[in-house]
């Protein structure tokens, strides 16, 4: 079996950047991980942004020791088997070209997560069971949308039937994806946020060729509304927003993110 665990993340007030990220291995390469993370984080469930910002749990600990913690731990999974990828979004760029929108930019990123853990799976030629951490807002329709993509084609052969979900606090294996995911949104917030700089601890990690970043800015918006506007999507798709609305008021639902992924699954019957 091959083990995933994600989180998400994103700047405080999530007006610039967000991301979402998974890592992946199997029990033994966990289990040789875990305990130095643990030990290391001395009894602080470890959470990148409060890390880096000296809040919460951090809030007293001086601040270069802190510093210290976040570069340690990156290390530690540095120097793992796991392999991962955080996919960020450029969030300010989304209000700007797709104004109005629902909130697509994280299943779009939870979405390609999964598929790349699916991908992982078969190339190791073993079943992946995926856990994430997850805000009871984005819990439902996260599961939803899973069960839709291992329902697509194959992918059931490669990830289990079922999507857990877990507090971070409780998963030492959780906290390396929230690393991850921080270092995902941050690599596109010193593009798109007011501070521009790399990261030496992206670069630590990146070295492995085991973990990688995907943005989604700008340039990928403005593509996807010229796509739409042109009316390829609707050519390609076979359906238009006038189905979505037909569909609502046939089923008596309202328009929300959950709806919108129960209707795309039934375009696929």
């Amino acid at each position: 079996m091959i083990y995933a665990y994600g989180d998400d993340g994103s700047d405080q007030k999530r007006e610039r950047a967000s991301s979402v990220s998974i890592i992946a291995g199997r029990e033994e390469w966990w289990e040789q991980i875990e305990s130095d993370w643990v030990t290391r984080c001395g009894g602080i469930p470890f959470h990148a942004t409060d890390c880096e910002s000296d809040t919460n749990d951090y809030e007293g600990i001086p601040h270069e020791q802190n510093k210290a913690m976040y570069r340690d731990l990156t290390g530690i999974l540095a120097a793992s088997k796991l392999g991962g990828i955080g996919v960020a979004v450029d969030l300010a760029g989304q209000k700007r070209i797709l104004p109005g929108g629902l909130p697509f930019v994280y299943y779009r990123s939870f979405s390609e997560c999964i598929l790349r853990v699916a991908k992982v799976a078969e190339n190791l030629e073993d079943m992946a069971k995926v856990t994430f951490d997850i805000s009871t807002e984005n819990e439902y329709n996260a599961g939803l949308l899973y069960s839709q993509i291992r329902g697509d084609g194959t992918l059931a052969h490669w990830l289990h039937s079922e999507i857990s979900f877990v507090p971070w606090k409780d998963s030492p294996r959780v906290q390396t994806a929230d690393l991850l995911a921080f270092e995902a949104w941050k690599a596109l917030d010193h593009v798109v946020g007011p501070t521009k700089r790399r990261r030496k601890s992206w670069e630590l990690l990146r070295a492995t060729g085991r973990f990688e970043t995907i943005a989604y800015g700008e340039e990928w918006l403005l593509g996807l509304k010229k796509y739409i506007d042109s009316g390829e999507a609707e050519r390609i798709v076979g359906f238009n927003e006038a189905d979505y609305l037909l569909w609502l008021k046939e089923s008596g639902r309202k328009h929300s993110v959950s709806n919108v992924i129960h209707f795309l699954g039934t375009r696929k019957k």
